[in-house]
């Protein structure tokens, strides 16, 4: 059996930590860290390490286009999501869940004609949860458009869905962010 070195990103918040860690493949520490850093990681002189989305300093190997034209696009096939406790079974959750709200709060909008006070209809929602919901707790609220809901669903799960065929880790935000849509879920 062959040990390798493995940095962990000491990356912290209040929720939590950075879950991204790097097998080097190597027993020397020198080289693991020569080889993080060339992967975009930092080690810092007290002992540290960061990934690239903490390091200050990512690497970017490919950009992900998004077609913005959505009357064209095909919605996301529906996926079954277990009650398992895996990360990547917490963020589909999350995103299952933030798309059937964005359709419910869609089918209401064009239902309900006391949303329609504003105009252009794009602006119907913000402007409703903002009259509903004084100051800023209802201007954040109108934020989160159905649109907007359907977007970050869309990027919580590409988290999840390998665009070619390689797991890599998810991230802490992306993590912490589903974690709370289905804390949410349980109140």
């Amino acid at each position: 059996m062959t040990l390798s070195i493995i940095l962990n990103c000491n990356q912290e918040w209040r929720d939590g930590t950075c879950a991204t860690s790097l097998h080097t493949g190597t027993t020397d520490l020198e080289a693991a860290r020569a080889s993080a850093e060339r992967q975009g990681w930092r080690s810092h002189p007290d002992g540290k390490d960061y990934c690239p989305g903490h390091s200050g300093r990512p690497l970017f190997r490919h950009a992900n286009v998004v077609p913005i034209n959505h009357a064209e696009v095909p919605a996301p096939a529906p996926r079954s999501v277990t009650n398992s406790t895996g990360a990547a079974d917490t963020v589909r959750q999350a995103t299952a869940h933030l798309r059937h709200l964005a359709d419910a709060s869609t089918a209401e909008l064009h239902a309900e004609p006391s949303w329609h006070t504003c105009s252009p209809r794009e602006f119907w929602f913000m402007e409703g949860v903002a009259t509903a919901v004084d100051g800023p707790p209802g201007q954040l609220a109108g934020l989160l458009a159905p649109e907007s809901a359907r977007l970050a669903a869309n990027l919580l799960d590409r988290t999840v869905t390998p665009a070619d065929g390689i797991l890599a880790p998810i991230p802490a935000e992306a993590f912490l962010l589903a974690n709370n849509i289905v804390r949410s879920l349980r109140r």
